[in-house]
């Protein structure tokens, strides 16, 4: 069974990352750029607002009795093709867990440019994730 509150309570988290990553979505590139304390502010905030993401899809899927789980994209594959999000929003998203890799693990150089275009574009996928997270513990 899915623990309603817990889930509730990194929605939460996760709303709050937003707003924060909302305020440096509206600095200017060259500020970011220039600045190790704000790409510090965008990687975190981003990271840990995608590992809310898999801790969430996890969650759902153990409580559902998916614990065959091979990494962090699998959750995102399983949630679409369990209709917990719509399959075309999983196909959208699946890079995050690859993106959370990429800034935990620094694999190579961080390209700052793909990040500040990640932070511009694509907040709306952790509002549009809250959305459909929502609607399904509603109906559980």
């Amino acid at each position: 069974m899915v623990d309603k509150f817990l889930v509730t309570k990194k929605i939460n988290e996760l709303k709050n990352n937003l707003k924060i990553l909302h305020d440096l979505k509206r600095m200017p590139f060259v500020k970011i750029s220039e600045s190790l304390k704000e790409q510090w502010a965008v990687f975190y905030g981003l990271q840990i607002s995608i590992q809310i993401v898999i801790d969430i899809g996890n969650h759902i899927l153990a409580s559902i009795g998916e614990n065959q789980i091979e990494d962090y994209a699998d959750i995102i594959d399983k949630l679409g093709k369990l209709e917990i999000i719509p399959a075309d929003f999983a196909k959208k998203i699946k890079g995050m867990p690859g993106l959370r890799n990429i800034l935990v693990h620094e694999y190579g150089i961080i390209d700052i440019k793909k990040i500040y275009d990640i932070l511009q574009n694509n907040l709306g996928d952790f509002e549009d994730f809250i959305f459909y997270i929502k609607k399904y513990i509603e109906k559980e």
